[in-house]
């Protein structure tokens, strides 16, 4: 079992969070140039469809995890 070493974001978290802020511009992108109607259910799925996708290719880093060894060793 494992937990997060620190408070700041690991790197699955913050390549979820590129992906849903890109997402959301690429749809105003393509509404603006290109006059494209996209329904604001239909944006909202890609925008979670693609940030799951991403969350989960992108594996964390030795950094951002402890081991529960690790963290017995710091108990003791």
């Amino acid at each position: 079992m494992t937990k997060q070493f620190s408070g700041k974001p690991i790197r699955k978290v913050s390549a979820g969070a590129l992906a849903g802020a890109g997402t959301t511009l690429f749809i105003w992108l393509v509404k603006s140039a290109w006059s494209v109607d996209v329904p604001a259910e239909v944006a909202s799925a890609l925008t979670v469809i693609l940030t799951f996708g991403v969350s989960y290719q992108v594996p964390a880093s030795d950094q951002d995890l402890i081991t529960a060894e690790t963290e017995i060793e710091r108990a003791a």
